[in-house]
Order: structure tokens, then C-alpha cells, then sequence
């Protein structure tokens, strides 16, 4: 199951584009459909530059 990690930083809940709210939390979705279109679309790295961090996938 993968999961999308954004170190250093934070990750966002909602879209990260429309100004989603930042959590502490670095796992971003446990759901697979999820991480996988977040990785696909770029978001995940749009917010972790938009936070200074990186992005990681980790599958579980």
C-alpha cells in the first residue's frame, strides 16, 4: 500500500492547490487510489516545494 511522505515538511490534506489546510503529520493517504493520483498529478511535489520538502513513496 503506498503511502506519499513528504519529509522535512508537511504534508497537505485537501488540495494542495486550493490552499488544502497543512498537517504535522508526514504520512499524506493510507488509500492507494489516492497516493497513486497524487503522485501522478504532481501535487504531492507541488506542496512539498511549496514547503520546502521532499516527497517519498513508501509501499507497505
Amino acid at each position: 500500500m503506498p503511502y506519499i511522505v513528504v519529509k522535512e515538511a508537511r504534508y497537505y490534506t485537501g488540495d494542495p492547490l486550493n490552499g488544502g489546510k497543512a498537517d504535522a503529520l508526514l504520512v499524506w493517504s493510507p488509500f492507494k487510489k489516492s497516493a497513486k493520483r497524487y503522485v501522478k498529478r504532481g501535487w504531492a511535489e507541488k506542496a512539498a516545494a511549496k514547503l520546502h520538502g521532499q516527497v517519498e513513496e513508501v509501499r507497505k
